[in-house]
């Protein structure tokens, strides 16, 4: 499933126009009930994916309002970053 924000007000009318500024807080509930939207349409959902670079940081209020794992462009860079920089396990089985 694809949902998008622009016709959102906040999203749409700021980030979409290249606004100076946007509200923040606005942005996170429209992100949340987009999410929420999703999950209610489609209940077998197993992940969220955020596309939009603009969106990390309402990721965790996604995962908290969803309970899903979402993925975005931060999980992604961290996910290359562990697979190219190992580190020596150090602890116990």
């Amino acid at each position: 499933m694809v949902k998008g924000l622009q016709e959102e007000p906040e999203f749409g009318g700021k980030v979409m126009k290249e606004a100076d500024t946007l509200d923040s807080d606005k942005v996170e509930a429209e992100t949340v009930k987009a999410a929420k939207e999703m999950v209610a349409k489609n209940p077998d959902m197993g992940a969220i994916v955020i596309e939009c670079s603009m969106l990390p940081p309402y990721s965790k209020a996604v995962q908290e309002a969803t309970g899903l794992p979402v993925y975005d462009f931060i999980t992604m860079i961290d996910h290359l970053y562990a697979a190219t920089h190992q580190q020596r396990y150090d602890g116990a089985y």
